[in-house]
């Protein structure tokens, strides 16, 4: 059984061989075993936005270097940002003011005679 054995693979399936070879695309057992193409499978059907949506990031995030850096960072901004400045630096002002189940009123009035 010879690796261009045409009466078992169809052209395009060679092509693709070749083409994945020079590329550096698959590996050496692939490459001898001409099998792996006769079982290709295909999708089930057309995939949903939502799918198409999560591979993209998924594949976005997995191929970033300087990236996964950089989201790093903006990630622990937002949290030095809310949950410690806040905590320390906002205090929560209806709480300290208004009467518990009053919110609403001491909103409205404070908006009106302001």
């Amino acid at each position: 059984m010879g690796l261009l054995n045409i009466e078992n693979h169809s052209i395009i399936a060679i092509i693709e061989k070749n083409i994945a070879i020079i590329f550096g695309r698959i590996n050496l057992i692939n490459y001898l075993c001409p099998i792996h193409y006769q079982f290709k499978t295909k999708p089930m059907g057309k995939p949903s936005f939502w799918n198409k949506a999560f591979h993209l990031y998924y594949d976005g995030f997995r191929s970033m270097t300087l990236g996964r850096t950089l989201w790093a960072i903006i990630l622990i901004k937002l949290f030095i940002m809310f949950a410690i400045l806040k905590v320390f630096f906002f205090p929560n002002f209806l709480k300290q003011h208004a009467e518990e189940g009053h919110e609403a009123e001491f909103v409205a009035n404070e908006m009106l005679n302001r």
